[in-house]
């Protein structure tokens, strides 16, 4: 048993976050108390973790959308919540199979839905947590173009999916780099809320710009920026929630793995690989932005990224229960018995 003491860097950014002027506690209080109410029945589910507060992250990451849309965002993030919290719970009343399965249901019914010929037919949702998640996925799509509508869907479909496979393999700190980042890039779900942009832009990207290889590269950044800086600021929090259970890893674990670090070296890498991220993006973005479509979108994308930042740094769930103001860089501890 030991104390790891370790510091986090400060993190370099030139993207400026925005919170929605929509949002309030009492939209939070909503969102929450949906999400919660469909499983009221379920002795399983969790107790609402206020700290977790993901509605706060949507009105960060999308700053400039109605109040009826970023009402829907706030509930689809409670709900998405919920999910993960019972897909815990179920591995550890029921096992794996069980989890397995919630996904299973979940990837198939969502496959049907968006490759119906009416995206918006209630179809075989059957009964349970897939028919909720369904019910959170079709608030969203339903204030979509039907065309974006279907986009979405797949994109929600081909995360769970890619999660369910990932359920069925043991996760080992002993992968690549470039593997990892392409594990998180699904696994961390931005994708899905990059998938909505178009339908947010006052004027629309043409064809050629929308299929360009710079715009699902600038995408891509866009993720890995994301999960990057929650693998920072989650690290300490990992480490101890897992308390043995299951084995640690995330960004930290894995630069360990792959350039043989300490935690603090890691750390720094990991400060690091988030900064050299964003000038990546930016690089591309100067070459690609030529027109007022693609540099609104853009604009939406920096949106994502400083939003997901700012609540990072500012939420109880990172920083401890009663944590208020903005933790950007500092002192932290790890103990060794949270390792199992």
């Amino acid at each position: 048993m030991g104390t790891h003491t370790f510091t986090i860097p400060p993190v370099r950014t030139g993207f400026r976050w925005r919170i929605n002027p929509h949002h309030s506690t009492e939209m939070d209080a909503d969102a929450n108390a949906w999400a919660f109410g469909l499983f009221s029945d379920d002795p399983r589910v969790p107790a609402p973790v206020h700290a977790d507060n993901y509605t706060t992250w949507a009105a960060l990451c999308f700053p400039d959308v109605d109040s009826d849309l970023l009402t829907r965002w706030c509930r689809f993030n409670a709900l998405y919540t919920v999910l993960e919290n019972k897909q815990e719970a179920l591995y550890e009343t029921s096992g794996a199979g069980s989890a397995e399965r919630l996904w299973e249901r979940t990837v198939t019914l969502l496959f049907q839905q968006s490759h119906a010929d009416d995206v918006f037919a209630a179809g075989d949702w059957g009964d349970g947590l897939p028919r909720h998640n369904l019910t959170a996925a079709m608030a969203i799509a339903e204030k979509l173009p039907e065309s974006l509508a279907r986009y979405f869907l797949r994109r929600i479909a081909h995360m769970a999916q890619a999660q369910y496979h990932e359920d069925h393999a043991i996760r080992s700190p002993r992968m690549g780099w470039g593997e990892y980042l392409e594990y998180r890039h699904v696994n961390f779900g931005v994708p899905l809320f990059t998938a909505t942009i178009p339908a947010l832009l006052e004027r629309s990207l043409s064809a050629d710009e929308w299929e360009s290889t710079e715009r699902g590269q600038l995408d891509r950044l866009t993720a890995h920026h994301c999960c990057l800086v929650n693998d920072l600021y989650s690290f300490r929090k990992e480490w101890d929630d897992r308390n043995g259970k299951k084995t640690h890893v995330q960004a930290v674990s894995v630069l360990q793995h792959v350039y043989g670090l300490g935690i603090q070296e890691a750390v720094n890498r990991l400060a690091e690989a988030i900064e050299e991220t964003e000038r990546q993006y930016v690089a591309l973005r100067s070459r690609w932005a030529r027109t007022a479509p693609a540099d609104e979108y853009c604009n939406r994308l920096e949106d994502i990224s400083a939003g997901n930042l700012r609540y990072h740094q500012t939420s109880p769930r990172f920083h401890g229960a009663g944590f208020e103001g903005v933790f950007t860089d500092g002192e932290l501890q790890v103990t060794e018995s949270a390792r199992g």
